[in-house]
């Protein structure tokens, strides 16, 4: 019995210790993803995307400079490379997340760097929709029908994240962000729809395809400027 109770007594004492000696940063601020991803299909292009967003994450780390960072963006996202209804300039929606550990150090007072590698995973979404467009096919009513269509991107990466912070009082500092990520590879998903009325204007119906495609390399850089909550 006494052996557990000083067994307890020294793993809080220990959790306690170590809580003293870790420190959280909780940061948010304004990123700039570019990406360019290779598509595995004949005739296709690579995709380049230009993004504008936002970008939150959570950095600790120990006074030995032991860090761990997981981070998550959205952002707007644009690219020429995606023929949508003939329209070669396209806007849609890019989310990010990652995760990592590496180490810190203080070069100077007020100052942080930390060094993280990251695995993470990023997914970008292109919708569009018309109605009333062409739709040359058997049974349809005035062969006109409503279109919609959605591209997703899904690719899985790892890298490195360079941090910087400048304390600018006792809990709020300023900080830049570098991702360098590489593109392991991916999936793509092109589901295209049409919705009509039968020519003798009794029913509804919905025609669907969807295509897929692998997508490989190549690149992510993110650079990111905002603030911190340090405690």
């Amino acid at each position: 019995m006494k052996r557990f109770v000083v067994f307890i007594a020294l793993s809080l004492l220990g959790i306690n210790v170590f809580a003293k000696s870790w420190e959280s940063n909780v940061c948010a601020g304004f990123t700039v993803p570019v990406s360019r991803i290779g598509v595995d299909q004949k005739g296709a292009d690579d995709i380049t995307q230009l993004s504008f967003g936002l970008e939150g994450f959570y950095l600790g780390r120990h006074e030995n400079g032991f860090t761990v960072k997981g981070d998550y963006a959205i952002a707007l996202t644009t690219t020429r490379d995606i023929n949508i209804q003939n329209h070669k300039t396209n806007a849609g929606f890019l989310t990010n997340t990652s995760f990592g550990a590496g180490f810190s150090f203080v070069p100077a007072d007020k100052w942080l760097v930390s060094v993280t590698g990251m695995f993470g995973v990023d997914v970008s979404i292109f919708k569009d929709s018309d109605d009333d467009v062409d739709y040359n096919y058997p049974d349809v009513r005035d062969k006109k029908a409503d279109y919609d269509r959605t591209f997703s991107l899904v690719t899985l990466n790892f890298g490195t994240d360079i941090f910087v912070r400048r304390t600018m009082g006792e809990h709020f500092g300023l900080f830049t962000n570098l991702s360098a990520r590489y593109i392991i590879g991916g999936w793509g998903e092109d589901e295209t729809s049409y919705t009509y009325t039968t020519s003798n204007g009794r029913y509804d119906r919905t025609d669907k395809k969807t295509d897929d495609t692998d997508l490989f390399g190549f690149f992510r850089i993110q650079p990111t400027i905002g603030v911190c909550w340090t405690f």
